[in-house]
């Protein structure tokens, strides 16, 4: 028995920890990629692509992901079992490997496995029989045709392409500097039922998913400003000021997005846990959060804690004293700047930090991601220039975004079944 994870950069850790039992009762090597688990059977990393195909040619089963391994599988006339990557789960950027698998069965030319893969030692101990009842009906491979497999690369190497064609409707933050509000929006592209956007800020992310989704959504912030100006701007959304706890029933929501707002907040884990009190079981967290990396010393949040002189001089300078005093000195309504008042940093968080503060609040993490390394280099400046000058940094933000994942976390979770609800 030959498995294979594929040769990329994703680890495939749900297959290769499904193989125990698999290993056990079989003659099985298996290739693991850049996953550090190590199978109970002889393995190796990587394979060069004549042992590859050697391989595939030797094993009466075959077990792969959903990726180019297929093909070769099938050309060999044999019906490998197959387990797509999925997003959801962070174990690929998109879907891709999901809707092939999907074509592929009905086709008759795979047998697909999901979930956490209980059932692949049954599935391998039945599949002599069941590959040869599907070669028996299933549909024969058309020739390949070179341009059209040109072309699909192509497509498949631009990840927006991807994500457009997975989820249908626009992106309105294509063009927008700040790499979490394309990633959040994707996240909630074709979702349906109540969305809460907690941490509202300028609106921007809260108009686009009332004007350019099918979420009934919902604003709450605790800044009593950037909800009027919200409501100027989009009066028939419904828009709530909250405080420590959110003044909503229990279940009541289907998602929430936080984009960099936990960081800001009183306490992030009694946050959390009012985040998965309003969640329905099952229902999606969409998280973004600063990043601790090598450029963090630059965030300008923490400026007022570091340099409070400094820093009063240079916003005084900038936006006038009068409107620094309300920000930073009028404590009336508990927000020095966006910050809770409480709150005497701005955190930039490790990604075990953050995974544990969503696992402490009964929220099991599905996809992780990220964006930026130069963020704070730009972002600086573009803070400091003149609100007609700051486009000139657009294009330099939206390169960095694509091109690097250290200065942003990103992370979807989901309210497990028998979270507990708040005490009455």
């Amino acid at each position: 028995m030959f498995v294979t994870v594929g040769m990329g950069p994703w680890a495939f850790d749900r297959l290769l920890a499904a193989l125990p039992d698999v290993c056990a009762d079989h003659d099985v090597f298996v290739q693991t990629g850049t996953s550090t688990l190590a199978p109970p059977c002889p393995h190796a990393a990587f394979l060069g692509y004549e042992e590859t195909q050697r391989r595939i040619a030797e094993a009466d089963v075959v077990i792969t992901h959903a990726g180019n391994t297929v093909r070769l599988v099938q050309r060999l006339g044999k019906i490998p079992i197959a387990v797509a990557r999925e997003a959801a789960r962070g174990e690929m950027r998109n879907d891709h490997q999901v809707v092939y698998l999907r074509s592929e069965v009905a086709a008759g030319r795979v047998v697909a496995l999901d979930g956490d893969l209980d059932g692949l030692a049954d599935a391998v101990s039945r599949h002599p029989e069941h590959e040869q009842t599907l070669l028996r009906s299933g549909v024969s491979l058309v020739p390949v045709e070179g341009e059209k497999v040109a072309d699909l690369l192509d497509a498949m190497a631009d990840e927006d392409a991807v994500a457009r064609r997975l989820r249908p409707g626009s992106q309105p933050f294509e063009r927008h500097p700040t790499a979490r509000f394309r990633w959040a929006f994707d996240r909630l592209r074709g979702r349906t039922g109540r969305h809460l956007d907690l941490g509202i800020g300028d609106a921007s992310f809260l108009g686009a998913v009332h004007r350019q989704s099918r979420l009934e959504v919902v604003g709450a912030d605790p800044h009593a400003g950037y909800l009027a100006d919200a409501r100027r701007r989009y009066g028939d959304v419904p828009l709530v000021r909250v405080g420590s706890t959110l003044p909503f029933a229990d279940a009541v929501f289907d998602s929430v997005s936080m984009l960099d707002v936990l960081e800001h907040t009183t306490s992030e884990r009694a946050t959390l846990a009012e985040v998965c009190r309003v969640l329905r079981p099952g229902g999606l967290l969409v998280l973004t959060v600063p990043a601790r990396h090598v450029f963090s010393f630059l965030d300008p949040d923490n400026a007022k804690f570091r340099f409070p002189r400094v820093h009063r001089a240079a916003y005084s300078a900038r936006f006038g004293a009068a409107t620094y005093s309300a920000r930073f000195e009028d404590d009336s309504n508990g927000l020095r700047g966006d910050m809770a008042w409480e709150r005497a940093w701005h955190t930039n968080y490790e990604t075990a930090d953050l995974l544990a503060l969503v696992e402490g609040a009964t929220l099991v993490p599905r996809l992780k991601d990220g964006a930026n390394l130069f963020w704070r280099v730009w972002q600086v400046p573009a803070l400091l220039a003149p609100h007609r000058a700051r486009w000139l940094f657009d294009a330099p933000l939206r390169a960095d975004g694509r091109l690097f994942r250290r200065a942003n976390l990103f992370l979807t979770a989901v309210r497990a079944n028998g979270a507990p609800a708040r005490e009455q």
